[in-house]
């Protein structure tokens, strides 16, 4: 089964809302509003900018065995608080933290429920 963009939006807001509630010190949300936001804004940004910075970046990718794909999703993360301004994350490795475990997250929740991709 195919995930959709609905889906990735739900369980990023929820991955958001529980590392920014429980997990991780410092990140601002102003309401759930904004996580929601933040999730839609994120997964616009996943859908369309992504690409390009995974096959910009696929020489950095090959030398860390891949572990530069974590660096590119905080910065997806990081574009995307720039554009919601009641949610903030101090610091790029804060975020990149941040986006390590709501891939985490969703990787239990989508093994969980049986989306996949």
């Amino acid at each position: 089964m195919r995930r959709s963009f609905a889906w990735d939006v739900i369980v990023n807001a929820a991955a958001l809302y529980v590392i920014a509630r429980f997990l991780v010190p410092g990140v601002y949300y102003s309401s759930e509003l904004a996580i929601i936001i933040t999730a839609v804004v994120l997964g616009v940004f996943n859908a369309l900018i992504r690409p390009i910075f995974i096959i910009l970046t696929l020489p950095f990718s090959l030398i860390t065995l891949g572990l530069f794909t974590f660096v590119v999703n905080g910065l997806m993360l990081k574009f995307a608080t720039w554009f919601v301004p009641g949610f903030s994350i101090p610091g790029f490795w804060t975020t990149v933290w941040v986006s390590i475990l709501m891939s985490l997250f969703a990787t239990v929740v989508n093994s969980l429920v049986g989306a996949r991709r």
